[in-house]
């Protein structure tokens, strides 16, 4: 029996070696599929608006500032009427605080009228009593009465002329103070009164309001979720909107294989349509259950099975199309 050449052992040794040294392993066994996802806007309006045109269709491409809807904002009349009610309220309360105002002034004026009545009764009284003690002493020739003995009488008219005096002065003060808020319109309606005017003033300037939306930047037009002619209620969704360019990638993980993925790691995002078409990724999120995993992205469709939801970024500047189905394998982050 012819034995074997040993060169020919060195030879196949050498061939087995090469082939697991050079055998490529940047892409680990590791891989799921997921889909191109954009970021998606909804758009809405903060009042409630009536939809007069619709420029687009669902899937349409436009550039940032194109017309999307006509919208036209019909101000509710019960919110004017509600405004002419609280309005009408204020001025009967400022028309009894006006009437309130006037008592009070008819009230000091009165007082003013009997306390001057007063003073001047008591004034004459000490007038007479004064000019009678004058009388008397003028009727005694054989007696002189000094001027000193009507002092206290003189002193007492005056005291009580320069107490009515102040006492005019103060309600004259309060009569006249009263007057001023009266004539001013220095109430505590009045500011509210201007106000609800002005609301009135603004909300019939804007009873009718016509409302162009636009794209707010290039993109994709989504789901359009109004009819011409529709009633929209306040932040109630119009449309949707999406990025030109998918930049997140949603896959799922089997739930044997979650232990696998962590943050930070590389995938290679590979197209499924398009032969040579790939990205890499960086993985941005994972999911917080198990949850089951789409139809779509099942590798064998009619098995139902479970997973975790895994979110890879990848470069703004690709061509995957929205909700596009891609492949997912796992880069190793060194060679084993």
């Amino acid at each position: 029996m012819k034995l074997l050449n040993p060169f020919y052992f060195a030879v196949i040794g050498v061939a087995i070696a090469l082939f697991f040294l050079l055998k490529p392993r940047q892409i680990s066994e590791l891989s799921f599929f997921g889909f191109a996802e954009s970021k998606e806007t909804e758009l809405n309006y903060n009042y409630p608006v009536e939809v007069s045109q619709i420029f687009v269709t669902a899937g349409q491409s436009v550039k940032a500032g194109d017309t999307l809807l006509l919208l036209q904002r019909n101000q509710a009349k019960e919110i004017l009427s509600d405004q002419d009610f609280k309005i009408g309220e204020l001025k009967a309360e400022e028309a009894i605080w006006k009437q309130k105002k006037e008592n009070q002034r008819s009230e000091w004026s009165l007082q003013k009228s009997a306390r001057s009545l007063e003073f001047d009764n008591q004034i004459e009284q000490l007038q007479k009593e004064l000019d009678y003690k004058i009388g008397l002493a003028k009727g005694l020739e054989t007696i002189k009465v000094k001027e000193s003995s009507y002092r206290p009488l003189k002193d007492k008219i005056s005291e009580v002329q320069l107490e009515k005096e102040n006492f005019l002065q103060m309600i004259n003060q309060k009569i006249a103070g009263i007057q001023k808020e009266v004539d001013l319109g220095t109430n505590p309606y009045a500011l509210q009164i201007q106000r609800y005017n002005a609301d009135k003033a603004f909300d019939k300037s804007q009873e009718k309001q016509v409302i162009v939306l636009q794209a707010p930047v290039d993109g994709l037009v989504g789901n359009i979720i109004c009819k011409q002619a529709e009633h929209i209620p306040s932040y109630r969704t119009l449309m949707t909107f999406y990025e030109p360019h998918s930049n997140v990638v949603k896959g799922y993980v089997h739930e044997d294989l979650t232990y696998k993925v962590k943050v930070g790691d590389e995938f290679l995002v590979t197209s499924l349509k398009e032969v040579g078409v790939s990205y890499i990724g960086i993985v941005a999120g994972l999911g917080s259950r198990i949850v089951e995993i789409p139809t779509r992205l099942r590798k064998v469709p009619e098995i139902k099975n479970y997973g975790r939801e895994v979110l890879v970024n990848i470069p703004k500047e690709n061509s995957f199309l929205q909700k596009e189905k891609v492949g997912l394998s796992a880069i190793p982050s060194h060679e084993n």
